[in-house]
Order: C-alpha cells, then sequence, then structure tokens
C-alpha cells in the first residue's frame, strides 16, 4: 500500500441537545494507511467546523484511559473504524458538558 494513496472518509457526530438528536458531518481525504494524528490534522484543515467537536471527544476519551489505565470504547471503535477506511462514527454522548449548568 502506498501511503501517498488517500480516500475520502465520512465523519459522523452525533449529537443530542435533550430535545431531537443532531449529527454533523464532514468528509476528510486521508491517505490509505493514515493514524488518528493525520486524520485530526486533515480534520482541522479541511473541516474547521466539526474539528473542535472531534478532538473534545478523543481527548474525554484518552482522559478516560489515562484515569482508568482500561481501553475506551470510543477509542477501540475509532481504531477500527479508521483501520477499516471509514466511516468514523462519534455516538452521542450520555452527558453532554455543555448542557450542564454549572460552570467549568
Amino acid at each position: 500500500m502506498n501511503g501517498s494513496e488517500r480516500h475520502d472518509v465520512l465523519i459522523v457526530v452525533h449529537q443530542s441537545d435533550g430535545r431531537a438528536p443532531q449529527s454533523m458531518q464532514a468528509t476528510v481525504r486521508i491517505p490509505l494507511d493514515a493514524n488518528l494524528t493525520q486524520l485530526m490534522r486533515e480534520l482541522e484543515r479541511e473541516s474547521p467546523e466539526i474539528y473542535p467537536e472531534v478532538r473534545r471527544r478523543i481527548l474525554r476519551a484518552a482522559g478516560g484511559v489515562l484515569a482508568t489505565g482500561r481501553a475506551h470504547p470510543l477509542t477501540e471503535d475509532l481504531t477500527r473504524q479508521l483501520a477499516r477506511g471509514g466511516p468514523i462514527v462519534f455516538p452521542a454522548l450520555a452527558e453532554d458538558p455543555r448542557s450542564s449548568s454549572s460552570v467549568a
């Protein structure tokens, strides 16, 4: 497989504001053998409107891995979806911190 070969990958981020489910979508062009870093770089460049939410979710999952020492389902699913060539789907969060009334 040639690292310069690229393909389109659909990214879908499901959200819920408590009333109705919503989703954001973007398509990015990445190398066939892209890793998470390459995916994020291209997502930031090609779809800056969806990038912050994807980044936030990945960082949240990574924090869970660091806190518990166990794999997080999101990171495992993301790795599998990326290896298959997409689509990459982020499910709605059970608890969205943006909907909280507390101030961070």
